[in-house]
């Protein structure tokens, strides 16, 4: 099982933008969307410099992207740990699973390995995404083959 944190709010993968410029079609990826994707690539392979992407699945993923409480944020209970509240806004669930596109080549060779995908989203005072990634499927023991570490390490 391996872990790292993508640190700052998360982003959902937002859709491309097309635009017509000088007769010519121009598709791109929003700026916020792309940054957040370099950011999780960067996180991932800065926890894991040495890892060697995986080829064979099944891969589980889950995320949990923790979002900063708005000002007037009153939980019921005294002393209620923000973390234990769901996020209910935007951006939706499902499109924070898009992200983990920005992985491919980096953490596996493409992301159709992945089998099973968990996204809770919570509050925090300190925002960020939480991503564990488990090579085998989502209730196996699977130790890694040897071949996805160089020099013996991640």
């Amino acid at each position: 099982m391996m872990r790292f944190t993508v640190p700052g709010p998360p982003v959902g993968k937002a859709r491309a933008r097309v635009v017509l410029n000088r007769g010519k079609v121009r598709a791109f990826t929003p700026e916020k969307s792309a940054s957040f994707a370099n950011l999780m690539r960067l996180s991932f392979v800065g926890k894991y410099p040495n890892f060697v992407p995986v080829d064979e699945g099944p891969i589980s993923v889950s995320i949990t992207a923790y979002f900063q409480p708005p000002k007037c944020f009153r939980p019921k209970g005294k002393d209620v740990d923000p973390e234990r509240v769901p996020h209910t806004k935007k951006p939706d669930a499902d499109n924070i699973a898009k992200q983990i596109d920005s992985l491919n080549g980096v953490a596996w060779r493409d992301d159709s390995l992945v089998s099973d995908i968990k996204v809770s989203k919570r509050y925090s005072l300190t925002p960020r995404t939480e991503i564990e990634i488990s090579y085998g499927g989502k209730n196996e023991k699977h130790k890694l083959p040897m071949r996805h570490m160089r020099n013996g390490k991640f």
